[in-house]
């Protein structure tokens, strides 16, 4: 039996090699690829290094890997270089990355090609991308691509909401509250902001309050409305500032804020996934 001894420069080339792979996933690894290395914690999209660019065009040129395309166009897309992007990305969905087709997607449509995004995000979100399935959600929402279509937006985004995306839960309690895609139905609207507002969404804190200030689809209740304003106030939101020193200025005023208080105050009609039937915002990058 024959066995093959690598020598010293082709070891220290493999080991070289694997570093890079590794060096590009934890600096341009994505939180919504479900394919990504998950040894490395994920890097946000404004916050990856300007080397990762050469590091992960190098291991992706070693390779092949798609993944490492992938997180090439996201160096490169940080560093302003979006035609080296484009191709970064087209490459790693040639290899079949879903990841890649949401953001391959977004540059197809900022082209005027519509109907390429629509489709690349629907690849993507059947395969189970959570913003892809918020973004397909957008594209139904708006007519993006296809026909506007109330249930398939709200199928959409009740799927990147069960995923984790506040937006889209934000979003599925706009649609029900607006009344123009789908029959106004402000007890699942209220519910839908419930969810949203757990999860950190300052928009949905704001409507949930606007609902109970002006009791709508809900009993007035111009103290929960305070809460809402004032927990939106509180990250920084202008409006809800506002909103606040005007029920205070009626002599209303909350209570004092005590620890999960906001969890507490929304909990009461929370949905969980496929309690229904399967707005603001535009599609998002990854």
């Amino acid at each position: 039996m024959l066995t093959v001894s690598l020598s010293a420069e082709q070891r220290a080339k493999i080991e070289q090699t694997s570093a890079l792979q590794s060096d590009c996933d934890r600096m341009a690894g994505s939180a919504y690829d479900k394919d990504r290395n998950g040894t490395f914690a994920p890097v946000d999209a404004d916050n990856i290094d300007a080397q990762a660019v050469g590091v992960c065009r190098t291991a992706f040129e070693a390779t092949g890997n798609p993944r490492f395309a992938f997180q090439l166009g996201r160096a490169l897309n940080k560093v302003q270089e979006p035609d080296e992007a484009m191709s970064a990305y087209e490459a790693a969905v040639k290899g079949g990355y879903s990841a890649a087709k949401v953001n391959f997607g977004m540059l197809m449509g900022r082209l005027g090609d519509v109907k390429a995004e629509f489709n690349l995000y629907s690849e993507a979100a059947a395969s189970g991308n959570v913003l892809a399935q918020y973004n397909l959600g957008v594209a139904y929402r708006d007519g993006l691509g296809t026909d506007a279509n109330g249930q398939q937006a709200l199928h959409w985004f009740e799927e990147a909401a069960v995923g984790g995306d506040d937006t889209a839960a934000f979003n599925i309690g706009a649609i029900y509250d607006e009344g123009t895609l789908v029959p106004e139905d402000n007890q699942t609207a209220i519910a839908w902001y419930d969810l949203a507002a757990q999860r950190g969404s300052t928009d949905a804190m704001i409507n949930l309050g606007l609902m109970y200030e002006n009791g709508e689809g809900i009993a007035a209740n111009p103290e929960r409305a305070a809460e809402m304003f004032r927990a939106a106030a509180d990250k920084g939101v202008v409006f809800g500032a506002y909103k606040l020193a005007q029920l205070e200025d009626h002599g209303v005023t909350p209570p004092a804020p005590q620890q999960d208080e906001l969890a507490e105050s929304v909990s009461t009609l929370v949905l969980k996934q496929g309690d229904v039937e399967p707005f603001g915002a535009k599609p998002k990058d990854i």
